[in-house]
């Protein structure tokens, strides 16, 4: 599988970069609302073959895309029937984990992507994005 070309045919096909765009062309809903675990951050369930992406009230709006951009990595990458995959902060050492994270990475990164090596401060970037620094050194290596 490689997550480039699944993210170089939804540009293609939908001719966008906005995750909730995204989303909504592959008819997954997105809702929001307030999880018990204080860790819990995002779900993405997928019910009878229907997407449902669930996001924490009140997150910084570049840090939610980039949450919704994970979970799409989820429903891109390991579609199954009836799955579930939850966001815990700390917790994304799984291989699955990973591919959702490089996947959302590689989407919401895609144009600075092919310019990586003429950006100075990347880290400014990243964080603009959305995408926390401990997640985005933990696959930069792979990514560049």
């Amino acid at each position: 599988m490689n997550i480039n070309s699944k993210i170089e045919a939804l540009f293609y096909e939908f001719k966008t970069s906005n995750v909730k765009e995204i989303a909504d062309h592959l008819d997954v809903s997105i809702q929001y609302q307030d999880f018990k675990a204080k860790t819990l951050d995002s779900r993405l369930m997928i019910v009878d073959s229907k997407g449902y992406i669930f996001v924490r009230n009140d997150l910084d709006c570049a840090y939610e895309n980039f949450l919704i951009a994970h979970e799409l990595g989820h429903y891109v990458l390991h579609f199954d029937k009836d799955i579930s995959f939850n966001f815990l902060r700390r917790v994304y050492k799984t291989r699955l984990e990973r591919e959702a994270n490089e996947f959302a990475i590689r989407l919401l990164m895609y144009e600075e992507l092919h310019n990586i090596k003429d950006i100075e401060n990347i880290e400014f970037i990243v964080k603009e994005k959305g995408i926390p620094l401990k997640i985005w050194y933990s696959l930069n290596e792979k990514i560049i």
